[in-house]
């Protein structure tokens, strides 16, 4: 869960929270600093360790907290509850809450709020501003980018490292020092209504972005402080029970080692991520809030990650209520902190931290609250907010939505777009664009997903869109989203409209936002999962009447989900998916369609043919999914269906063609050796494009299960012109093609499968043999 005062009022979780809202007074610049915090030694290490000694037990203990999600709709706050909270000690970190406030007026209310808890804290220690960041700053006046699954469908981690550091700026510009993301969960389970905020069902990918993620946040100034801290979450998700939200994960130490920390690991070893979160979930039954084993013991001991652990939004006091692993609240406090969780986000009346206040005499306790502190403090010195703790109001406006933060998210959108089928119809023509009907209820809505800060007055809808493409567009919604609420008279409407059209675009999909004016019409994001991966309410009635008018259609899914299509397949034109665009994602879908942007996008979740032909994930193990032999599934189920994924990982369609061509692979290498892989790939079409070279890997005869095939290394062409050849370079630690069995990893002397393509579809590969020798 995350910072937003709607969800936390929904969720019963803010009862007695926000009760008396007090306009927040002008600031005088920045003339209400506190005394900066003045070091007396250059080591961080050193410097905590001096702060540690003459800091109390509870002041200590208010490291932990958090002031959570603090401001009302018109930059307003709770004063009463802000003064009072933790005593007066002050706490760890303080979040801004409400997504439609804008940036730098939220940011003077939380400078205030700063500089009177540091003005009173004995030993002048400032709180750190942590806020989510999936499409940049949650708040108004901010660059608003797509999604990070929209974005993870560019395969493009170059563009993806400068649209991050675009939002670090404008992240630490409104003095937000410390982010909620990335989120390395795996996207196998497509029915979690969380998807829209991951990257993909593949672990490598997820692991690549991921560490653009937070090298490119994380980046130092010229003086070595990190400019936003990251936090990698969660720890572990990805696969939960029918996809359902904060469900447990079955499996054991293979799967953990093998599948979940993977991304992980890929950070660590080329990152420092300064946090890290649990997710809500149990995994072999044990909730990870307070799992010794998989948090402390192999988090702390054996990976050596010595920095934060920040719990999700009331996970320990959810150790009582829900997973019914605690005995009261103090005993979910006391579970946590053994665990080594450092911060708690919770709400206050239900905070597992704050009880720990009457147990300083036990030692353990206080033990492990000492680290605690420590590790906040040396994540406050990193980002240098212990010096400076506010944002600079007087340039904040130098950094928001600037030229190149703009062209970036511009750059972007256009790359995240996914064409799924096109029957020779895009682009369109001139004669199709004399008259469009625009019809759908995803139409005339930004839709960029549930922590996004969005009111409509920037950015461009697909209405508007495509009104800058064509002269003569009429519009009619069709439907509503999700109710059948005079849909016969909408339909009609809808459909008279298409008749006399030239072609018809049909925006369909599903909004997951949390506090705009689409919140009413949500059946999608956290906590609204999917029983039914078809369009909700009468949407695919609508299409269906709009294609029996017998005008083409083009369908333009939105929505941070995948769909299963059944009838969009066989009877639309063409169809595009836009997944959860940011604010410019109508503009990048008119360059689409007129053909001035060549789609370039590449599935990183497969789509499956039906909601029960689950799972559909492309790295499946052989005995998930039996597609040959004697005891082919099919033979064997009721109904007979094909279950194989309608559209796979790594499948998108291009308005030219491309050869992959020339591919060498090393034939035989040692254990500690390096497969090279070459490849030209040529634009064989006749216009500009992009193409994205995917190389796999399977086993011959492992000791364990292994997947059929797992993507082991990518890159993303240049634009090529029609005609153009460029030479593409892999190199592949043979280290990269192993796997671990009981939690120790080994590499095996056996064959080995190299598969190089443009999907993760046997048909798109070209299959080579590797030998691995001891």
């Amino acid at each position: 869960m995350h910072f937003c005062p709607t969800v936390l009022l929904q969720a019963g979780l803010f009862v007695g929270f926000l009760q008396t809202s007090v306009a927040s007074p002008a600031l005088p610049e920045l003339q209400q600093r506190g005394t900066p915090y003045e070091r007396e030694t250059s080591s961080i290490a050193a410097e905590v360790d001096k702060l540690l000694s003459r800091m109390t037990f509870l002041e200590k203990l208010a490291q932990t907290r958090n002031i959570g999600g603090i401001l009302n709709p018109g930059v307003t706050y709770d004063e009463e509850f802000v003064e009072a909270f933790n005593n007066g000690l002050g706490g760890g970190s303080i979040s801004p809450g409400n997504y439609q406030n804008p940036g730098p007026a939220a940011a003077a209310v939380i400078n205030e709020v700063i500089t009177r808890h540091q003005r009173r804290d004995r030993n002048n220690i400032p709180m750190i501003v942590v806020a989510d960041s999936v499409n940049g700053v949650t708040l108004l006046n901010t660059t608003l980018f797509p999604a990070t699954l929209s974005m993870a469908q560019s395969w493009n981690i170059e563009l993806y490292s400068k649209v991050v550091d675009s939002m670090s700026k404008e992240n630490r510009a409104l003095g937000i020092h410390w982010v909620l993301s990335p989120e390395l969960d795996l996207a196998l389970e497509p029915r979690y209504g969380r998807v829209g905020e991951m990257y993909g069902e593949d672990k490598y990918l997820v692991g690549r972005f991921g560490v653009a993620y937070v090298k490119n946040m994380q980046a130092e100034d010229s003086q070595g402080y990190v400019r936003v801290a990251t936090t990698v979450k969660h720890w572990i998700f990805g696969n939960s029970l029918a996809g359902v939200n904060q469900a447990r994960l079955l499996g054991g130490v293979n799967d953990f080692y093998n599948l979940y920390i993977f991304p992980y690991l890929e950070v660590f070893r080329e990152t420092n991520p300064l946090s890290l979160m649990p997710s809500y979930s149990s995994f072999d039954n044990i909730p990870m809030t307070s799992n010794l084993e998989y948090t402390r013991d192999i988090l702390r001991n054996e990976l050596k990650f010595d920095r934060v652990i920040v719990s999700d939004y009331a996970a320990i006091p959810q150790l009582q209520n829900r997973q019914h692993t605690a005995k009261s609240l103090q005993d979910c406090g006391i579970k946590a902190i053994a665990a080594t969780i450092d911060h708690e986000l919770s709400p206050p009346e239900r905070s597992g931290m704050s009880t720990l206040a009457t147990l300083e005499k036990n030692p353990a306790i206080a033990k492990e609250v000492h680290e605690a502190a420590r590790r906040m403090l040396t994540l406050k010195f990193i980002t240098k907010t212990m010096e400076q703790p506010l944002a600079d109001l007087k340039n904040v406006n130098k950094t928001l939505r600037g030229e190149e933060a703009m062209k970036r998210n511009m750059d972007i959108t256009r790359e995240s777009m996914v064409l799924l089928k096109n029957d020779k119809i895009l682009p369109l023509s001139k004669s199709f664009l004399s008259k469009v009907a625009v019809i759908g209820p995803l139409a005339d809505i930004i839709n960029p997903g549930s922590y996004a800060a969005s009111d409509y007055s920037t950015g461009t809808t697909i209405l508007e869109g495509v009104q800058k493409i064509s002269p003569n567009v009429v519009f009619s919604r069709g439907c509503f989203r999700n109710n059948y609420t005079n849909f016969e008279q909408m339909r009609d409407e809808a459909v008279a409209n298409a008749r006399s059209a030239s072609v018809a675009i049909v925006a369909l999909g599903s909004v997951a936002a949390i506090v705009d004016g689409n919140v009413n019409d949500r059946t999608d994001g956290e906590a609204f999962d999917h029983a039914d991966l078809d369009f909700p309410g009468p949407q695919v009635e609508l299409l269906k009447a709009i294609v029996e008018t017998g005008t083409p259609v083009v369908m333009v899914i939105s929505g941070g989900q995948v769909f299963t299509l059944e009838y969009a397949a066989a009877n639309a034109k063409a169809i595009l998916h836009t997944f959860l665009q940011g604010e410019l994602g109508g503009d990048a879908l008119g360059e689409i369609l007129t053909g001035k942007t060549n789609p370039s996008g590449k599935l990183s979740v497969s789509i499956p043919r039906r909601s029960d032909i689950l799972p559909i994930y492309y790295n499946h193990m052989n005995t998930d999914r039996k597609e040959v032999g004697w005891q082919v599934t099919t033979d064997y189920q009721a109904p007979i269906v094909d279950r194989l994924p309608r559209y796979t990982f790594g499948y998108g369609l291009s308005y030219t063609t491309f050869s992959i061509s020339g591919v060498s692979v090393t034939g035989t290498v040692s254990k500690t050796g390096s497969i090279k892989v070459e490849a030209t790939v040529k634009n064989t079409g006749a216009v500009r494009g992009k193409e994205v070279v995917q190389v796999y890997f399977n086993q011959s005869a492992p000791e364990m299960e292994r997947p059929i095939k797992n993507l082991v290394r990518f890159t993303k062409t240049g634009d090529l012109a029609p005609g153009e050849s460029t030479q593409v370079n892999f190199n592949i630690t043979v280290d990269d093609l192993g796997y671990w069995i009981n939690g120790k990893k080994q590499v095996d002397a056996d064959t080995y499968g190299i598969m190089v393509g443009s999907s993760s579809d046997d048909a798109d590969l070209k299959f080579f043999n590797v030998i691995v020798q001891g």
